[in-house]
């Protein structure tokens, strides 16, 4: 068992307790904190390239941002992105934050910030939407298909991998990785529905499988378009085997609105 195995197989129970069988606030809380370092490592490759982006007020606006959206309130979510909007560069100026390079900064503070606002809000509305009952089965799903997508990725790819996704941005990334991810994922979504989701329609289960089988590659590419540009393999190495927070929440977060709104606009409330 390599090193990339091991670190599944300890954290794994960990992630299925706070889902399944801890109280909705552990959840909530791991998602917060998880969102929180995948921010800081986003705002580091930010400043690896040479842009100021300041750290603190970035990584409060998206903290804000995140508990906002679970409440589930339009207005105040409105009132929300015009503070981080106008308050984000006020911040920067008051502080005396650097004149070179201050689009940049601000550029990367707001999209940070909303960013991780609007993925992170949602890997909370996942569990806080649908009732106790159904809620749990939610976050399952989506993070159990998203995780059988990636190993069937990578695990492909990595014997089989010839023909290559995207050169460019993700060099070890392949056609036949990307078929591998596909399998995977729908049969995640079928397990998920058999063994503890019979409440999920047929159709809807194959409707989330086809979204997912699209959108966690193009969140995992979206993210690799930062590494690239800095020049760096992960975004840190804080996850022995995987990287970094933000290399493992890259699909997970960037599917996680999208399956919110399927669920929200599908399943009882």
């Amino acid at each position: 068992m390599g090193v990339r195995e091991t670190t599944a197989f300890v954290l794994l129970p960990i992630i299925l307790a706070a889902i399944v069988w801890l109280p909705p606030w552990v959840y909530l809380g791991a998602v917060a904190v998880v969102g929180l370092l995948a921010a800081w490592e986003l705002v580091a490759l930010f400043r690896a390239k040479g842009h100021p982006v300041p750290l603190v007020p970035t990584l409060a606006a998206s903290f804000a941002g995140t508990v906002v959206a679970w409440q589930q309130d339009l207005e105040l979510w409105a009132w929300f992105t015009v503070a981080a909007l106008l308050l984000l560069p006020v911040w920067y100026l008051l502080t005396g934050g650097a004149v070179e390079g201050a689009s940049a900064a601000l550029a990367g503070s707001l999209f940070v910030a909303l960013y991780f606002a609007v993925t992170t809000g949602a890997m909370g509305l996942l569990r806080l939407s649908f009732g106790p009952e159904l809620g749990w089965k939610v976050v399952l799903l989506h993070c159990l298909t998203i995780w059988g997508g990636d190993s069937g990725a990578y695990y492909v790819g990595v014997r089989w991998g010839k023909h290559k996704l995207a050169p460019r941005v993700s060099p070890k990334k392949s056609w036949e990785g990307i078929l591998g991810g596909i399998a995977l994922t729908f049969f995640g979504v079928w397990f998920c529905r058999t063994v503890f989701f019979p409440e999920l329609p047929w159709a809807l289960a194959w409707a989330e499988a086809a979204m997912l089988s699209l959108l966690a590659p193009v969140g995992d590419l979206v993210e690799s378009l930062f590494k690239r540009d800095v020049g760096v393999k992960d975004s840190s190495d804080l996850i022995p085997g995987h990287g970094g927070f933000l290399d493992r929440t890259d699909s997970l977060f960037f599917a996680a609105p999208f399956t919110w709104v399927l669920m929200l606009l599908s399943l009882p409330r």
